[in-house]
């Protein structure tokens, strides 16, 4: 299958990524929080207008860098398959330069295929020709697709993040 990057144009594109940014939250989010259905979690989340803005203004902030990869994937007919956002972050001082991969979502009937393997593979090979000396990806302590996924392609935790209820 032949598939296709576009860039996303924000505002065409808006609801779609938010709703895959949202659904990508509650795969990776504390286990207490995802003990809401995903319609409870979703109303939630769209109610918050500083997080929704938060989001939209990091991404569209992102773009300004032509190293960003935010884009679609599709099939020749237009048929979404994918979401990927990838910014790119530089510390001038210390010339230490990464990618961050803050979203990947593969939609449904397309996931057993590959596709979040070569979109990973992907913005490694960007990263890399940017100028990256690495590329972080996050994902929440109980998502094991994405983590056997990450670990499959070499990735390792270098960083442990904790939560307590009070």
């Amino acid at each position: 299958m032949d598939l296709m990057h576009r860039a996303i144009n924000f505002e065409a594109d808006k609801a779609y990524v938010l709703e895959r940014h949202c659904r990508i939250n509650y795969d990776c989010d504390s286990p207490w929080k995802r003990k809401l259905s995903y319609e409870e979690y979703r109303k939630e989340w769209f109610s918050l207008q500083n997080q929704l803005k938060g989001f939209s203004d990091a991404l569209l902030d992102s773009m300004k860098d032509n190293r960003t990869i935010a884009e679609i994937i599709e099939t020749e007919d237009k048929q979404t398959v994918a979401y990927l956002w990838v910014p790119f972050f530089a510390d001038e001082e210390s010339g230490f330069y990464f990618a961050d991969i803050q979203d990947i979502y593969v939609e449904d009937e397309f996931r057993g295929m590959g596709i979040a393997t070569k979109l990973l593979e992907y913005a490694e090979t960007k990263a890399k020709k940017n100028g990256a000396k690495a590329i972080r990806s996050g994902t929440g302590c109980e998502n094991g697709k994405s983590i056997g996924l990450h670990e499959t392609l070499g990735y390792y935790q270098y960083r442990y993040e904790f939560e307590k209820l009070l």
